[in-house]
């Protein structure tokens, strides 16, 4: 395997969860943890490596596990292009598809109130606490995830209408937002006490940045976004849990707020959207947050094995050293990436050796 991170290192034996709860303490680890938002190639992988689809995951290292709770409640007759949502939404899941936007008429705070919301009821708690309990002997957990605000207003308005409402109406930009931010508070609320502490990580996402920078100025997102966070994330610390949080695009006008929310570990850190340079990253924000992510998703279809390699070991050199960080896809693995640049990335991760390379501060 070749000269450890650090002598140290080899002492370490930690399984999934502990490895990655270190990464995120900015403790010392055996090796870099890995982890992924999505493996769409799960299939390809096993048939490129003989195997069971159902050990891919385990096959790539990832050390974490998403747990949330399935609705379980009414749904709205379908429509003619297919099944509606909780939140009587359609997205066909390509982009530019058919699409249903409930809200898009709206025109009075009345309207949006009496709209027909989903109920934080009608989810099954207890099927996701033995989830939670059966995957955190082994791994760390997280979740609910993806239960966003910002982009829950844009399924419902539509995203142009959102962003009008938000410069010229507000006030029913701010009573749709009341109303999710109330659903996702009372959801997670149920969700962290069925889990209990199997949960190691309270995990939410919201997408308000392109690769450019906000969807909105930064006085804007503190006064119609950053509270209703705020008081998720303080739901979180309450229940003893690590905050994670998904935010795609330069966020780095905010992520100063990020800090001051209580957030523990940034996804999905696209390092090719930002203003700063790695290094830079990591000096202003890395004593606070740990990272996640890093590794370009939208160049890796077109990578060799060994350029990904490469790639992966100047991130972990940069974001890795002493600790906080956790290696993976800055997004999904997409379906036109090939097993064999998905394993080049995941396997240069987790057998990443550095002469004279420390993942974190020796323990005083």
């Amino acid at each position: 395997m070749g000269p450890s991170l650090d002598p140290e290192a080899e002492k370490l034996s930690m399984n999934h969860r502990d490895r990655q709860l270190a990464a995120i303490r900015h403790e010392q680890t055996d090796r870099i943890s890995v982890d992924a938002i999505s493996i769409e190639i799960a299939d390809p992988i096993a048939k490129h490596l003989g195997m069971p689809d159902n050990q891919v995951l385990e096959r790539l290292g990832l050390d974490g596990r998403i747990v949330s709770a399935g609705y379980t409640g009414p749904l709205p007759p379908p429509g003619p292009a297919g099944p509606y949502n909780p939140w009587g939404t359609l997205n066909t899941g390509e982009y530019g598809g058919a699409q249903v936007r409930p809200l898009a008429g709206a025109e009075t705070v009345r309207e949006i109130e009496h709209f027909a919301w989903p109920d934080p009821a009608d989810y099954d708690y207890t099927a996701a606490g033995q989830r939670a309990e059966m995957l955190s002997q082994s791994h760390a957990t997280r979740g609910p995830y993806w239960h966003p605000l910002f982009c829950r207003v844009c399924d419902l308005f539509g995203m142009e209408q959102a962003l009008m409402h938000l410069a010229s109406q507000p006030t029913l930009f701010e009573a749709a937002m009341c109303r999710i931010a109330h659903h996702v508070y009372e959801y997670s609320r149920r969700l962290l006490e069925s889990c209990g502490e199997s949960l190691d990580i309270f995990c939410l996402g919201d997408d308000f940045a392109t690769q450019r920078g906000l969807m909105m100025s930064p006085d804007h997102w503190r006064r119609f976004i950053k509270p209703h966070l705020a008081r998720l994330f303080s739901l979180g610390k309450q229940h003893g849990k690590f905050i994670w949080f998904h935010s795609c695009g330069d966020v780095s006008a905010v992520l100063g707020d990020f800090i001051d929310m209580g957030v523990d570990v940034w996804e999905t850190v696209q390092l090719h959207t930002l203003p700063i340079t790695p290094r830079e990253l990591k000096r202003n924000f890395g004593r606070h947050l740990a990272f996640f992510g890093g590794i370009n998703t939208q160049r890796l279809p077109f990578r060799t094995p060994e350029e990904v390699r490469v790639e992966v070991q100047q991130c972990i050199r940069v974001l890795g050293r002493k600790g906080g960080y956790i290696c993976g896809p800055d997004h999904h693995i997409k379906p036109d990436v090939a097993p064999e640049q998905a394993l080049a990335l995941f396997d240069a991760a987790t057998s990443f050796r550095a002469p004279g390379y420390t993942l974190a501060p020796k323990p005083s």
